[in-house]
Parts: C-alpha cells; sequence; structure tokens
C-alpha cells in the first residue's frame, strides 16, 4: 500500500517554504528548515524549550494536529526530510524566486519575481485558516536567533548548535 505523506512531497516543501519566504526577507537556510519542519508538523512545537514570552501560546498550539502522522522522533523525522528540503530549495532557486549568491551563502532571500495569483492566494488560505501557527512560527520562532545558546537550534534540539561561530 501507497501512504501519502507531504514531508516526502519536495513540491509540498516548496510551498511551505514559499509560505516561510513572504514573510520575511532574508532567512538562514538552516532556520528555514527548522520553520518548514513546524509547519509541517505543527504539533511537534510543543516538545520545543519556548521562551517565556510563548508559553501562554502552548495551549492554542496544543489543537493543532497533524492530518498524516505525527513524527515519533521530531530529530529523526527533521534529519529523514533533509534531502527533500534541499530539492525543494533547489527547485525554488531553479526558477529564480531566490538570489542565487545569498544562496550560496547559506541564505533565502526572494527575489523580484512575482508568485502566480493562485500561489498566492493558497499562501493567504493557509495563513488565514491558521493564524495562531502562523504566528508562532512566523513570527515568534522566526524572530529568535538561529545559532547560540537558547538560539532556535539549542531550543529546538533539531539541529547541532554547541559548535556554532557565534
Amino acid at each position: 500500500m501507497l501512504i501519502y505523506h507531504p514531508a516526502m512531497d519536495a513540491y509540498h516543501c516548496v510551498f511551505r517554504l514559499l509560505l516561510i519566504l513572504e514573510n520575511t526577507d532574508r532567512i538562514e537556510i538552516d532556520k528555514a528548515r527548522i520553520l518548514d519542519f513546524y509547519v509541517l508538523f505543527p504539533s511537534a512545537i510543543l516538545s520545543a524549550r519556548l521562551p517565556e514570552s510563548m508559553r501562554s501560546k502552548r495551549k492554542a498550539l496544543g489543537s493543532y494536529k497533524n492530518p498524516y502522522r505525527d513524527p515519533i522522533s521530531p530529530i529523526t523525522s527533521f534529519h529523514e526530510i533533509c534531502r527533500v528540503q534541499e530539492a525543494a530549495v533547489q527547485c525554488i532557486a531553479a526558477t529564480g524566486l531566490v538570489d542565487i549568491e545569498e544562496l550560496s551563502r547559506g541564505f533565502l532571500v526572494r527575489s523580484d519575481i512575482k508568485l502566480s495569483i493562485d500561489l498566492s492566494q493558497s499562501i493567504n488560505n493557509y495563513i488565514s485558516g491558521n493564524p495562531i501557527l502562523a504566528e508562532v512560527i512566523l513570527g515568534d520562532l522566526f524572530r529568535i536567533p538561529l545559532l547560540g545558546t537558547d538560539g532556535l537550534k539549542h531550543r529546538t534540539s533539531l539541529m547541532e548548535y554547541r559548535y556554532d561561530n557565534v
């Protein structure tokens, strides 16, 4: 039996990354990967060590359930989707939606190319249909620095942080 899961769908990942990029001018690829993981598995945010300012949102985040299957191990699942995320980034780069020079420096920076009306509408529909999740992922988590102690890597335990140059 063949089972679909958006975690292994590069085009679904393209949508999620564009969702993140439409709400920022510049983002580190690693931070985009972490935020993408939480768009994919919103309930996994609860296992992260959230800042005190986000504690009040924990209860609301608990109501977001994945319509597919939540990861048994968030860390393992995060590493399993790495290749899918890399393929999605390359797909976005190939279409010219991100700056290639910035990509080579480890950043995703949106180019001036406009998204299609349908894609823009889908992104807006996602945000309006998931306002708390969008606020937490695209706002609160985005504002946490990626590197160092209490950075996003450290708080989520999805990536190694101890050897970061801060």
